[in-house]
């Protein structure tokens, strides 16, 4: 059998290949900030670096003179760092703009979960708000960026308050306690009651049956707020419902009079509704169950009334929620003399930086020595913290550049619409028309765009609020996506609720107006308004 030879050769081959200096990245991260993280990671770098600090040069010293003081390389980089761009004009991030070391090709580099394709078309993903059985029309989506989440303490804290003024004994305080630490934000109680009686004879020591369980559990969901501890949104609903029916001697003579009047107790019905007919109540066929019951239409509409007043989330209702934050503008726009005048928010911790004198003659000192290998390994650190410390500079200063053309950019696409605070003078713009305007790359507008707010003499509002992709009109101008939702939210706010308008009535509607679209394209902008479809949106 005959053995393979295996023969080594040499070769030069010739590659492209992308490197990007340390400025450069540098400066993509910088261009992701909002100016509120751009405070910290200033304040990061102060606090990291301590040839670098704040206010202005007294000597007068200007970036370009620093460059005597070192060429050496970022640890872990390769070759020169080179600069990040020439003062007065930006340099591009993108495939146009980083450009690789001896004329080596240069490819665009992408952070995070790729989702550019649908930022360059114009498509701004919007999450939906949840629907509660039939609470009607949504509101508009609200930014996550701008609410905080309520905080669920003082709502455990008042249970436990109450349930020690209510638990009898010694083991039904400490199973109340249990079922009361096991609630979730919401107040309810999604453990199987079987492993609850599990844990208590690993965690607690204390052997029960499910009906003791069940019994303690009874007196927890009696505590306030009404539906707390309930196991499913059926048994919250209930809870409060059966709540309020025990409080029915606190009601007039007048009100139980009116109720009779309508051949019903609402109350009563809305129990009946709930407990035995859920799942075709919460698919909203009214007009069956009033058949199946015999109700009048004035009669289901009544007992409607009662459920929408309950609160799916009775977890909410004690919670203080913490101040919400508040979204810092990272630009200004004002009209003045009918002039769009353009600010950059600098943030308050964004000031003047240079490179410490302290350190910049201690260089000096150590490179005129020249003397062991101790002081040419300081003189090597001293060097490297002062070119980070250019670097950073540069790169706030390229930031703020970046930043204005692409704002100015925005300003000159829908000048119309910021003159007028008209969202109908919004025209249809994408992320490359702003790119081909300012000669940069899109990756690098979608860094400029993300999770940046502008203020402007109407509003405040996110910068990827004024993007949306063009809808054909027959009259030749193409409209925004924006301009189509808006006219479409007018159209249902004006319908007949008891016949509201459906996908097609709606295309309809907006072809008479002159929008060429499809019926598909009518169902995701009624959903991105957080509209239920027009079933749901029925009131009887």
């Amino acid at each position: 059998m005959k053995r393979m030879a295996s023969k080594s050769r040499l070769g030069l081959h010739q590659r492209l290949l992308t490197k990007l200096s340390p400025q450069q990245i540098q400066l993509m991260k910088l261009l992701q900030l909002p100016v509120s993280a751009l405070e910290e990671r200033i304040q990061a770098e102060l606090e990291a670096n301590p040839a670098l600090e704040e206010g202005r040069d007294e000597g007068g010293l200007e970036l370009g003179d620093l460059g005597d003081l070192g060429d050496s390389t970022d640890e872990g980089g390769e070759g020169d760092a080179g600069e990040v761009g020439e003062a007065g004009e930006a340099t591009d991030l993108g495939e146009s703009g980083v450009s690789g070391e001896g004329g080596e090709e240069a490819t665009t580099l992408e952070e995070g979960p790729v989702a550019e394709d649908a930022l360059y078309a114009g498509e701004w993903s919007e999450d939906q708000t949840d629907d509660y059985l039939d609470q009607g029309q949504q509101a508009p989506e609200v930014d996550n960026r701008m609410v905080n989440q309520t905080s669920g303490g003082s709502f455990l804290e008042d249970l436990l308050a109450q349930w020690h003024m209510v638990a009898e004994s010694d083991e039904e305080n400490r199973i109340g306690l249990h079922l009361i630490g096991n609630l979730d934000p919401d107040g309810y109680l999604r453990r199987p009651l079987a492993n609850l009686v599990d844990d208590l004879a690993f965690q607690e020591n204390l052997v029960i049956q499910l009906p003791r369980l069940q019994e303690v559990l009874a007196k927890v969901q009696e505590l306030d707020p009404p539906g707390v501890g309930a196991q499913d949104l059926q048994e919250c609903l209930l809870l409060q419902l059966r709540r309020r029916l025990l409080n029915r001697g606190h009601w007039t003579g007048e009100e139980e009079t009116a109720a009779q009047a309508q051949g019903g107790d609402p109350l009563e019905d809305a129990i009946l509704l709930l407990e035995h007919h859920f799942e075709a109540y919460g698919q909203r066929q009214f007009d069956r169950l009033a058949a199946k019951l015999g109700w009048s239409t004035e009669r289901m509409r009544e007992a409607r009334s009662e459920i929408l007043t309950l609160n799916p989330r009775p977890g909410d209702s004690l919670a203080q929620p913490d101040e919400a934050p508040t979204a810092i503008p990272d630009f200004y726009v004002m009209l003045r003399d009918g002039r769009l005048e353009l600010h950059l928010n600098e943030g308050n911790d964004s000031k003047s930086l240079k490179i410490s004198t302290y350190y910049r003659e201690m260089l000096e000192e150590y490179d005129g020595r020249r003397a062991g290998k101790g002081m040419r390994e300081a003189s090597q650190f001293i060097r490297t913290k002062i070119d980070q410390a250019r670097w950073f500079i540069e790169a706030l200063e390229q930031r703020g550049q970046t930043l204005r053309l692409t704002m100015q950019a925005i300003l000159d696409l829908q000048q119309d619409y910021f003159l007028s605070g008209n969202k109908a003078r919004l025209r249809p713009m994408i992320l490359k028309d702003v790119s081909e305007r300012i000669g940069m790359d899109v990756s690098t507008v979608s860094r400029v765009v993300s999770s940046k707010y502008v203020q402007t003499w109407f509003g405040h509002f996110p910068l990827k609020a004024f993007f949306s992709e063009g809808i054909a009109t027959q009259s030749g101008p193409e409209a925004s996506a924006i301009q189509v939702r808006e006219v479409m939210g007018t159209l249902i706010e004006a319908e007949d609720k008891s016949n509201p308008l459906d996908d097609d009535a709606l295309l309809q509607a907006l072809l008479e107006m002159g929008f060429r679209l499809a019926r598909r394209t009518v169902a995701k902008y009624r959903e991105q308004l957080g509209i239920p479809v027009a079933r749901l949106r029925k009131l009887y």
